[in-house]
């Protein structure tokens, strides 16, 4: 019985540390919450940064010489593709027309 009662007696002091280390756990979670929530909106601050950075370069490159360059290239391109497909559409449809003139190099003789 007295052994019961000494348990009996140990039992509130232990309850007592438990919920002591509890509410320490409960305050440490509280802290951590916080920690993470601050790290989120740093995250998202820092997307937005890069997003405002990103949008800031793609309108730098387009006044640039380089875009420039590579317009000029694209168009040159564009230009003597839409050629090679007209002059081989008329070769196909005209095919006894002698287109040897639009020959680079062919020697300038009257069409």
């Amino acid at each position: 019985m007295r052994e019961k009662a000494a348990k009996v007696g140990v039992l509130p002091e232990a309850l007592k540390k438990e919920e002591q280390t509890l509410i320490e756990m409960k305050a440490a979670l509280a802290l951590e919450e916080e920690k993470r929530k601050k790290v989120e909106v740093k995250i998202i601050e820092l997307k937005e940064q890069i997003s405002k950075v990103k949008a800031q370069a793609v309108e730098e490159f387009k006044v640039s010489f380089e875009m420039r360059d590579l317009n000029v290239k694209f168009s040159q391109e564009a230009i003597i593709k839409g050629f090679e497909l007209c002059e081989d559409r008329v070769a196909n449809k005209f095919f006894e027309i002698d287109l040897g003139f639009l020959i680079k190099g062919a020697p300038d003789e009257e069409a």
